[in-house]
Parts: structure tokens; C-alpha cells; sequence
């Protein structure tokens, strides 16, 4: 088997990200990759394991927790999803993608696995994400993995990931996302992610919303687990719940001290924790909502320092401080400045409105929108109500809202943003270009599949960094 064969059988099952289907089986999902699992000879037991849930910020925390355990010398695996261009983006070892040559070795078996649990017709069909799950644990356990950083895909209580012991259960920012799946509140929504927590085990939350809060603190007591609250140092959003006694109080707190300047708009910020204060950490990454997700990190670190995984203050600040995530606020180009970011639901594109405001100092601010149609759309129009104009386009995936629902919506919702269309996104990039100076902003988002399809104009268009990050493209 060749890679491409490995890839085309992966992607031979049903698969919610590219079709929007989703199998929800609520007595097998478990169950079924618990036993995948088992015939692979259970090689998630071969080492130790974060497990992060969240609607936005898992895989900004996830790497902030890998970068700082790599520097600090352990043998670290990530999963993380989706991918940007390549499957292989997916599960990493010491920081470098799965090989094609290694998964296509490995595929083979797990596709002996699962022709054996097939024919026991003990369950129902497997989805590509189950596989996909089952080979990365596969492959670390392959590759002599100490700790593995492993980002829940959808939900918690019934994802894929939801069969590891984790040292650590991490719930970061909890917003509404996929609500026809994970329910209409942020309870439920809540309720879902916390899933994950073990009994008698730790909890990182960064959620700030006190109903959120309120359900993951449900779940640690059932459960006898301990709770670990970050949020920011100027005050907690659930201060009420605190004081009436639902709610532990924030025990990491960061503040920041100070943005940088030029075309790195990275900050430096402060970590108040029980045990010590640490000064001046630096992050690339802008945005406050990233100094929320390497607080979450720091808080997860120190557990895990508990739990004899160790790593020291040198490391923390070398992690944090080379901490990249594609596709999150990254700049690909100047005069004008252009940037790319998934955000893809309502509170996510807020979080990136503010971040521009206060991160770049521009004329003008052009979006470039493609959203997938499951999203809340109009919350997303209305945080784009400001932007001097829209240009609208449908990224490639099934999933895509379309272009005339959402110009419906911005004339409804935002009528005095100034609206253009393009049928491809490379057209809407051309637009945005063609519509700007060099004074200007050009933000692409609205979804990763766009953001993956940004970042390879970008990289067609003579940007060596980008075009390095690139590793191949499936799709």
C-alpha cells in the first residue's frame, strides 16, 4: 500500500468534516474505538496524555503544552484537527508530520483491525475520524512517545479521543458551535466537552462563561475531580458563582504587559499562579485570547509537573516563546498587510475583531469570508457589522454556506458594509487586493478549509515561509 491508497481508504468512510454527515451512535462510539483499539494491542497505554476540549483554543493551547514538553527534551506526540493541506498535519512527533512511507506502513494494520471487528459484526460502521484517531495512537506508540498532546475532535463525552486516562483534562473556551449535535445551550454544549473529565482527576478549564462553568463544575464534583480555573487578573467574569460558593476562584490569572511593535505582533504578559508569579513570558501568537490559551497551558504544565512530567522554567519561556500555529491571525503579506485565521463561529469572529483593532493600526479592514453553512451565520455577519467590506466566496468543501445566503444576511444584518463576490477563493483574494491600499488590512477567515486555501495562494504568490509550512497537499 502507498500513501495514496492509505489516504483513499481513511477517507473511504463517512466523514462529518468534508460531507457533514455524522454518525451518532451513542452506544457504539466509545465502545467500537475502545475495541479498534484493542486489536491494535491498546497502544494509547504506552504513554502518558493530555486531553484538551474546547469550542475554540484547543489547538492554540495543545501547542503551547507540546512546544514547552519538547524543549524541556520528552518525546512528544500532538494530534490535532482538521488539517490545513495535508492529513499529515494531523499527528506529529517532536513537532515533524507522520511520513507518507510511515502511514502508509501502518495503515494496513489498522485496516486488518477493522475488517476483524467487521466481521464480528459486533458494531455499526467506523467514521474516517475513529481511524484516524487509532492511527495516530498507533504511530506514537511506534514511535516511543513519552506524553501526548491529543486535541478532542468534536464534542468530548462521545469523541474518539474520550478513550485515554489523561494525566490532565483541559476544557477551553466553550461558545455556540455545531448545536445540532452537541444541543442549544452553553449547558449542553458544556455538559458534552466535560465529558472528558476522569474521575478523581485534574481539570484545566479557561471558559469564562459562568452557565459553562456551572456544568463543567457539575460534572468534577460527579466525578470527584479537581478544578483549576485561568481567566484574565482584572476580575472573573463569575465572580457571583464564586461567591455564592458554586465555583472555585481563579487560581491563574494573566495580565498583559505589553504588545510588540513591527510585523511580529507578538505580547509579553504576566502568570499570577498559587505557587509563584512569572514575568515578561513572551507568545508570537496576538490576541488576548492567546494569553488565555497559554495560561490554560502553564496551568496544565504545572499539573503534569505534579504528575512527575517534568520540565523547567527555561523550557516554559523557550515554548511559549516559538509557539506557531498556522492560520491563527498570521500575517502572509504586506502593503497591504494580509492575514490569515479560521475563526469560524460567532465568538471566535468577535475575538478576531478585537485582535485587529487592537493588534494593527490600519486605514481600512477587507474581509475575505467563507463560512461553512452548520455555523451560526448571522452572529457571524453581525461581528463583521464594522468592516469597511466584504468579500464574500465558497471555499471547497461540501459543508460551504453560500454565497447568496450570506450576502442576504449582511444586507439584513450589516446593510453598510460594502459587499463583492468572487466564485473561487483565490478570485476573492485577487478582489480584496484590487479594493485596497497599501495602508490597508485584508483579513481571509471564516473557516480553517478557507484559511488552507489562503495559505496556498499566499505561498503561490512568493511567500517562502508559508510555502515551507507545506508539507503537500491531499486536498
Amino acid at each position: 500500500m502507498n500513501y495514496q491508497e492509505a489516504l483513499t481508504y481513511i477517507y473511504s468512510f463517512a466523514d462529518f468534516e468534508r460531507s457533514g454527515s455524522y454518525v451518532r451512535d451513542v452506544n457504539e462510539n466509545l465502545p467500537r474505538e475502545a475495541r479498534l483499539l484493542e486489536f491494535l494491542g491498546n497502544p494509547q497505554q504506552a504513554y502518558s496524555s493530555t486531553l484538551i476540549a474546547g469550542t475554540k483554543g484547543k489547538g492554540s493551547t495543545a501547542i503551547c503544552i507540546e512546544g514547552v514538553l519538547r524543549a524541556a527534551g520528552l518525546r512528544t506526540g500532538l494530534y490535532t484537527q482538521p488539517d490545513l493541506h495535508t492529513f499529515r498535519e494531523r499527528m506529529r512527533v517532536n513537532g515533524q508530520l507522520i511520513s507518507e512511507e510511515e502511514m502508509a506502513a501502518l495503515i494496513p494494520k489498522v485496516r486488518s483491525a477493522v475488517e476483524a471487528i467487521q466481521a464480528r459484526k459486533e458494531f455499526g460502521p467506523f467514521i474516517t475520524y475513529e481511524l484516524a484517531t487509532a492511527l495516530a495512537f498507533f504511530y506514537f506508540a511506534h514511535q516511543h512517545v513519552q506524553h501526548a498532546v491529543v486535541e478532542v475532535g468534536l464534542g468530548g463525552r462521545l469523541d474518539a479521543t474520550n478513550v485515554l486516562q489523561p494525566l490532565v483534562s483541559v476544557i477551553t473556551s466553550i461558545s455556540y458551535d455545531h448545536m445540532q449535535i452537541l444541543g442549544n445551550t452553553l449547558t449542553s454544549i458544556a455538559t458534552e466537552k466535560a465529558g472528558i473529565i476522569k474521575e478523581h482527576g485534574y481539570v484545566v478549564t479557561s471558559a469564562q462563561a459562568t452557565e459553562a462553568l456551572l456544568a463543567i463544575a457539575a460534572v468534577c464534583q460527579a466525578r470527584e475531580a479537581r478544578l483549576i480555573r485561568v481567566g484574565p487578573a482584572e476580575g472573573d467574569p463569575a465572580q457571583e458563582a464564586v461567591d455564592a460558593g458554586a465555583l472555585p476562584p481563579l487560581s491563574y490569572r494573566y495580565k498583559l504587559e505589553r504588545r510588540e511593535g513591527g510585523n511580529l505582533p507578538g505580547q509579553r504578559f504576566t502568570v499570577l499562579t498559587p505557587e509563584r508569579v512569572y514575568t515578561d513570558l513572551q507568545i508570537p501568537l496576538p490576541g488576548l485570547h492567546q494569553l488565555e490559551n497559554a495560561t490554560a497551558a502553564l496551568a496544565t504544565l504545572e499539573v503534569l509537573r505534579k504528575r512527575s512530567v517534568a520540565w523547567n522554567e527555561d523550557a516554559l519561556r523557550q515554548g511559549l516563546l516559538t509557539a506557531h500555529w498556522p492560520a491563527r491571525m498570521q500575517i502572509v503579506g504586506y502593503n497591504p498587510t494580509m492575514l490569515v485565521d479560521g475563526a469560524h463561529n460567532a465568538d471566535s469572529m468577535h475575538k478576531l475583531v478585537e485582535a485587529l483593532h487592537t493588534s494593527f493600526a490600519t486605514a481600512r479592514r477587507i474581509f475575505v469570508l467563507s463560512v461553512a453553512r452548520d455555523k451560526d451565520l448571522s452572529g457571524i455577519v453581525k461581528e463583521l457589522a464594522d468592516a469597511d467590506c466584504v468579500v464574500l466566496t465558497a471555499m471547497q468543501n461540501a459543508r460551504v454556506a453560500s454565497i447568496e445566503a450570506l450576502a442576504k444576511l449582511f444586507a439584513e444584518l450589516a446593510p453598510s458594509v460594502k459587499v463583492y463576490t468572487a466564485a473561487t477563493s483565490d478570485q476573492a483574494i485577487e478582489r480584496a487586493l484590487s479594493l485596497s491600499t497599501k495602508e490597508d488590512l485584508i483579513c481571509i477567515t471564516g473557516s480553517l478549509y478557507l484559511a488552507g486555501e489562503a495559505l496556498r495562494w499566499a505561498a503561490a504568490h512568493g511567500n517562502a515561509e508559508v510555502a515551507a509550512e507545506i508539507k503537500g497537499v491531499d486536498h
